[in-house]
């Protein structure tokens, strides 16, 4: 569920993306906090223009935390009524974020630890500074020079951030690596930072590769989180499922279906539908729910509807194109390459069992179905995989811009994410 803004906020944030050079998103929301992504050639002064117009306004009270985000601390803002708002500051080109740097050290340092015969023990510090002794240019987990140079750049800013809690992931991923290897002997582990091994495709979505004696490979895909978290699984929109299935010219007429609300709006003429998907027509929209913001999103809540409906249909559509994207967008199976999911607590690493379900489930599976949630979320639409059993894959589609880009102004093309197996 969104959080439910005022107006002003609303407009205040999409008239300083307007004036300026940068980018805003909403990045994750629920009905007591909303994240949003700021994107600017100049992060500092993107963050004090931001925090200026927060307190001018009286939006709440604003202060500053590093977070796993970005390298420069974020802005919270807390609101009168409970509602915590968080601006983190990316840049817009070049630059090294916090979260690659986070990442970085669970993917790599496992690597070059295996290579190198360092035990998982020790003090987080400990087993940094033998990795940092350990570390070379010539170890073969590096695929370039390039990706060595990023490796050690990497190495030598690591205790910035979460150091104590991604070091305590890498030794939890080193153990597991060293549990496979007591079952299967590995003679290499790849860093597929920048480049994948030979004969990977270059979209594969492991961070390292486990090579065995054999010859064979592994692909790892690393996920970081808490005991109990469900991390995502898949993020994107909906014009690229319906480039995957091949209907770009299905996905363009969808507005034929939307375009009926639209018109419902004072000001809107059909010589607009020109404007369709362009910033003109979504800054009417925008007007419109500046002064009607329950007639908005209630026009909003059907097209949202119909996108949705238009998505089920699409899967349920061609079941030989619904099980290759299944496979290779929601499982990651590609080219060959087996991939598996490795989920590192501060605790252990193991590996996902819902991804092992999905790929069974694929692997036997005789009927797609997709159809609207059974929940009352108005977001939420489901993929059954059948073969006389079932496995339930929980998706949902909604808006994930902020201001004039928005709901109605986002027009047809709205995020989907895959949650999890049931």
């Amino acid at each position: 569920m969104l959080v439910k803004e005022t107006p002003s906020l609303d407009s205040i944030l999409s008239e300083f993306e307007n004036s300026k050079n940068m980018d805003l998103t909403v990045k994750s929301s629920s009905s007591k906090m909303k994240k949003y992504h700021i994107k600017s050639p100049d992060r500092e002064s993107t963050r004090s223009e931001v925090e200026n117009i927060l307190s001018s306004n009286k939006i709440g009270r604003v202060s500053r935390k590093l977070l796993s985000d970005s390298s420069m601390e974020a802005t919270l803002c807390m609101m009168k009524d409970g509602t915590k708002l968080t601006f983190v500051y990316k840049p817009t080109r070049g630059g090294m974020s916090q979260t690659t740097l986070n990442s970085s050290i669970t993917e790599l340092f496992p690597c070059i630890a295996f290579l190198t015969g360092i035990k998982p023990q020790g003090t987080t510090k400990d087993f940094y500074n033998k990795v940092l002794n350990n570390n070379s240019p010539s170890l073969s987990c590096y695929l370039d020079s390039k990706d060595a140079q990023a490796g050690q750049e990497f190495i030598d800013k690591a205790e910035t951030g979460k150091f104590n809690e991604k070091v305590q992931n890498a030794m939890n991923i080193l153990k597991w690596i060293r549990a496979v290897n007591k079952m299967h002997p590995i003679s290499n582990v790849y860093w597929g930072y920048r480049k994948k091994p030979k004969g990977v495709m270059k979209n594969h979505p492991g961070d390292i590769f486990l090579e065995f004696s054999n010859g064979n490979l592994l692909g790892v895909s690393l996920k970081a989180g808490g005991e109990k978290t469900n991390e995502p699984k898949l993020n994107t929109y909906v014009r690229p499922i319906y480039e995957h299935f091949g209907k770009l010219n299905e996905y363009e007429k969808i507005k034929d279906k939307l375009w009926p609300q639209y018109m419902k709006i004072p000001g809107i003429t059909k010589a607009d539908k020109s404007s369709w998907g362009t910033r003109v027509l979504a800054l009417k929209t925008y007007e419109y729910e500046k002064t009607n913001q329950q007639e908005y999103n209630e026009l909003y809540d059907q097209n949202l509807a119909i996108i949705k409906q238009e998505l089920i249909n699409l899967i349920n559509s061609d079941f030989k194109k619904a099980k290759e994207w299944i496979k290779n967008q929601v499982a990651n199976q590609q080219q060959g390459i087996p991939v598996v999911v490795v989920k590192a607590t501060l605790s252990t690493a193991r590996r996902d069992k819902s991804n092992n379900i999905l790929n069974e489930a694929l692997a036997a599976v005789s009927s797609i179905q997709a159809a609207v949630s059974s929940t009352k979320s108005k977001q939420a639409f489901n993929i059954f995989l059948a073969d006389g059993s079932q496995v339930q894959l929980d998706f949902t589609t909604r808006t994930n811009k902020v201001g004039a880009s928005h709901k109605l102004g986002q027009f047809s093309n709205l995020a989907v994410k895959f949650n999890k197996v049931q």
